[in-house]
């Protein structure tokens, strides 16, 4: 795989490089840019099939660069010294991203799934799906819905935050139970999907269930404490999390 650094740090830059160059040797590292005006024209120039993407730089953002491009047709991968709400809307996309100072490790794990996810044949129109719904969730009005992408064994589901009805544990996989159509297994477990669907809407109830607390008729005390859904559905509630959730109601 050909790859590009756009990066207006020159320390950060020169370190990523050094790690790139030392450990992944099935990458062909082309170069870097230090701006987004450099980045765009490096990009068009020498197309690569990934780009470690600065979020924050001078003269914009990563985001700005990906929205002057008319094709996006390669793998992104995120990097970023800020722990911000942007990194939300990455992990909806189904996108990567490594914190800064990288992790080798963890630089390792995105470079292996970039190689992995392209050699799938659909891979153009997904990267440009999960780009598209980045981008619209960066921007969307307060009342607008927010999509969220989730990658299964033959491409990606779109689905409505919103349209969460609730999340159940299966090992290291995750069943994800949604308004109006069937079930879908994730392979990623619970608590990556915890750490970012919006707290004031989602509930850990139980070691094995996330809820939408939306949906949420009826918490009954006769069934060993149960919560009942709109779908009909009954999910568990932890006795420890019996309190924390009756005050979570009295407030919606």
């Amino acid at each position: 795989m050909k790859a590009i650094i756009v990066d207006d740090n020159q320390k950060a830059r020169k370190s990523l490089t050094e790690q790139i160059q030392r450990y992944c040797p099935n990458l062909e590292l082309l170069g870097s840019a230090s701006n987004i005006e450099e980045g765009k024209v490096f990009i068009e120039q020498t197309k690569p099939d990934l780009v470690f993407l600065d979020i924050e730089m001078p003269t914009g953002t990563g985001f700005d660069l990906l929205r002057q491009l008319p094709v996006i047709d390669f793998k992104v991968i995120f990097t970023t010294a800020h722990e911000k709400y942007a990194l939300t809307a990455i992990k909806f996309s189904a996108l990567d991203y490594l914190l800064k100072p990288i992790d080798l490790e963890e630089l390792l794990l995105a470079v292996n799934k970039a190689k992995e996810t392209a050699k799938e044949n659909t891979d153009e129109e997904i990267s440009r799906l999960k780009i598209q719904t980045l981008l619209q969730n960066l921007h969307a009005p307060p009342a607008q819905q927010q999509k969220i992408l989730l990658n299964d064994p033959y491409g990606v589901q779109v689905i409505f935050v919103d349209d969460i009805i609730r999340l159940k544990a299966e090992n290291n996989y995750t069943q994800f139970f949604v308004k109006d159509q069937k079930p879908l297994l994730i392979s990623k477990p619970l608590k990556d999907y915890e750490k970012i669907l919006p707290a004031q809407k989602f509930f850990r109830c139980h070691k094995s269930h996330l809820v939408n607390l939306s949906y949420l008729q009826r918490y009954d005390r006769r069934e060993d404490d149960v919560l009942i859904f709109q779908d009909g559905s009954k999910v568990p509630v932890s006795r420890r999390k019996v309190d924390v959730l009756l005050e979570r109601i009295k407030l919606e």
